[in-house]
């Protein structure tokens, strides 16, 4: 079931009487949404949900007269997936703590527990998450417009801010959340579309022209990748790649990738999924890939010096693990990289380390589904830069020893807690580790997170490292807490930052924003600049007294990798800026100097089925480019690890291992050392002064007795 293309915006003529109630307290009716029908929530898409954000105790209201149908404990992994647990008949919290330690040890996230009710209201059936209540409300319960469900808590756990969650149904089927409220509606019925195999050239063209546009009118930061005539001049060439006679979706779907590589940005996704046609899946047809699972990995502390090479083998070919390719199927080695850049979309502006660690781990992957659906016995030909050529039938899924396939596996469980968003240990007597996971982290683990670095501050813990490794981002304002406890008493420099979009209107018609309506309407345009802006004033938190001014004043070493992104990249900015820490590991995913997010327009391609996600705002956190910050570019490290073979096979943690070993070395930036750190970093010089001296008390001593000898 998939989506009409176009938008239609739900005439509302309901009478006054009929519209109901808006169920948060003291605000109007289509305040503070947070995502509507259509939206995307990260990588999901929200069919029909209607999040509305409000301050967590806020009272939530029963939207008209009602009967209550469904009543009990919920917990949403997914948009389309839960558990529940039963009404809850003791006070919310008492019922919350006992049996938060069961609950996380099950991988949840003990914040968005909430109460999910169902209200029949006439032929519709009303279901709201993200509710606190102390008392029960047995089911058959008849409650009247204005009564109180009770209060905002969470709804769903990639949600951060507190918010409850609203969906309808009529006669067991999705229904529409807004217009009852009165409001204009983003939300469409699903309507059965037949796959399309193959598209003419009209289908395809139009189909490609609407994204190219669409990116061109929304798309804020589209002169980060080119001009616009650049611009234009790549998607005329692109168009002129599609066949008169038409194209297969697969190979459309391909010249999709190849735009969304060009195109890339960290909060820009492009969605362009075939289905396997019928016709072709004939008897031993399938995906294979190859036997020999390899990967370009640097080899050398050059992060330019790069080799493709065997890293996971069967035990009968064991031998070939570390062997340099010169080519695969007579296509060169320097040439299989470009399959997986193709398929590396999702970073910001002139960041490499991405297609980097993807060029390591998913090239030998992305080979085999370059391949297609190929007969069961088709061989792969790798011939080795010592001129040996080995010819192997393709394999039907991940083969080598069990070791390796694991390491893989595990290389993107870095920095992630069983049973927690964090994890604080100390590693020796002068060094502890905070690794953060998430920043969605609730009031009560900032606080943990917190205290720690005030703990080490108040310990003279010399060393502190902090992971934001395999982070993705979270809750901006969890981010600046924990930046400002981090910088602590040293004063943030200051810093311009403001949000820029293209208009206030788009004529791009969009699956999540209601026709004609102005989005941006608090934007005004500034003199001599492209677009419309939200400027805010010079910061500078030098002055500013907060519950965390204690700070570090160690030695600080962050951890990032080509996965930290959005949050995680604001926050080693920070550091970085300041000159406040040392940063070790890869390039960050986001860029530093601003990121596109915030709001984001969903846009349906007819004709492929194909759909895109375009971030509508630009928010730029600085402008002040340096050689340690430079333009366009993620949080570069201080000490930048390459991915190596190395890392691959390594038996541990890789980055923080080798982030130990700087310590013990004394690398730092160039900086008035700290006085937490004076005795146990110099110590080494100490200890050398002393021998000095020593020596040149005994070549005294010595000298003096010669003199003395008759």
């Amino acid at each position: 079931m998939l989506f009409a293309a176009l938008l239609v915006t739900v005439s509302v003529s309901l009478s006054a009487e009929d519209i109901w109630l808006w169920p948060i307290e003291g605000k109007k009716a289509g305040e503070d949404i947070l995502y509507r029908p259509q939206d995307n929530i990260g990588e999901e898409f929200n069919f029909d949900n209607l999040f509305i954000a409000a301050p967590e105790g806020t009272r939530v209201l029963c939207p008209a007269d009602a009967v209550v149908g469904f009543y009990t404990l919920n917990y949403h992994f997914t948009l389309t997936s839960s558990a529940s647990f039963g009404a809850v008949d003791k006070p919310f919290d008492e019922a919350i703590a006992e049996r938060k330690a069961e609950w996380r040890a099950n991988g949840m996230d003990v914040r968005a527990v909430s109460i999910f009710m169902g209200l029949n209201i006439g032929d519709k059936t009303l279901w709201i998450t993200g509710l606190h209540r102390d008392g029960t409300l047995p089911t058959g319960t008849r409650l009247k417009r204005g009564d109180v469900l009770g209060t905002v808590g969470y709804s769903y756990r990639a949600i951060y801010e507190p918010h409850i969650s609203l969906s309808v149904s009529s006669y067991s089927k999705a229904d529409d959340p807004m217009t009852p409220f009165g409001l204009r509606s983003t939300f469409r019925k699903p309507e059965p579309v037949p796959t399309k195999f193959h598209l003419t050239r009209e289908e395809a063209v139009a189909d490609y022209q609407q994204l190219a546009s669409s990116v061109k009118e929304i798309y804020p930061s589209l002169d980060d990748l080119m001009t616009e005539a650049e611009y234009d001049a790549f998607v005329e060439e692109q168009l002129a790649r599609i066949p008169a006679d038409g194209i297969a979706l697969k190979d459309f779907a391909k010249l999709i990738k190849e735009y969304n590589a060009v195109i890339h940005d960290s909060h820009l996704s492009i969605s362009c999924r075939v289905p396997t046609n019928p016709k072709e899946q004939t008897n031993g047809m399938g995906y294979f890939y190859p036997p020999l699972f390899f990967g370009q990995v640097a080899v050398s502390d050059s992060l330019n010096d790069h080799a493709c090479v065997v890293l996971i083998a069967d035990s009968a070919h064991a031998a070939y693990v570390g062997r340099r390719i010169a080519r695969i199927d007579g296509k060169p080695a320097t040439d299989l990289i470009t399959i997986t850049r193709r398929n590396s979309t999702i970073y910001d502006a002139g960041v490499t380390s991405v297609g980097d660690y993807n060029s390591c781990f998913w090239n030998s992957i992305d080979y085999g589904l370059e391949l297609g659906l190929q007969p069961k016995g088709k061989t792969i030909v790798y011939e080795f830069e010592d001129g040996e050529r080995l010819e192997m039938p393709l394999a039907s899924g991940f083969l080598g020893n069990r070791k390796d396939r694991d390491k893989w596996w595990n290389a993107r469980k870095t920095n992630r807690y069983k049973n927690s968003q964090f994890g604080i240990r100390l590693l020796n007597d002068s060094v502890l580790y905070i690794g953060i996971s998430t920043f969605g982290l609730s009031q009560v683990e900032c606080d943990s997170v917190v205290d720690a670095i005030h703990a080490a501050e108040r310990d003279s813990i010399p060393f502190l490292i902090f992971d934001v490794r395999n982070n993705y981002g979270g809750a901006p304002d969890v981010q600046a807490r924990l930046t400002r406890a981090l910088l602590g008493r040293i004063p943030d420099r200051p810093h311009t930052s403001y949000l820029k979009v293209n208009a206030p209107l788009f004529k791009s018609p969009t699956m999540n924003w209601p026709e004609g309506d102005t989005i941006f309407k608090d934007f005004t345009p500034v003199e001599g600049r492209k677009g419309l802006y939200q400027m805010h004033d010079e910061e500078d938190n030098s002055a500013t007294s907060t519950i965390d001014s204690l700070g570090y004043n160690g030695r600080l070493y962050v951890l990032i990798d080509s996965r930290s992104a959005s949050a995680s990249a604001f926050l080693a900015g920070a550091i970085k800026r300041n000159d406040r820490g040392y940063i070790v590991g890869r390039e960050t995913m986001s860029a530093y100097h601003c990121e596109n997010c915030v709001k984001f327009a969903n846009i349906y391609l007819p004709n492929s089925q194909f759909s895109a996600t375009i971030p509508m705002v630009r928010v730029v956190i600085d402008e002040t480019v340096s050689d340690r910050l430079p333009a366009l570019r993620g949080v570069i490290p201080d000490c930048n690890i390459p991915m190596s073979e190395a890392e691959f096979h390594y038996d541990g943690d890789y980055i923080l291992d080798r982030t130990l070993q700087l310590i013990a070395d004394g690398t730092y930036l160039d900086l008035p050392i700290p006085a937490s750190c004076q005795g146990w970093t110099f110590l080494p010089y100490v200890l050398a002064a002393l021998v000095i001296l020593a020596l040149v008390i005994l070549a005294l001593v010595l000298r003096h007795h010669k003199r003395s000898m008759p």
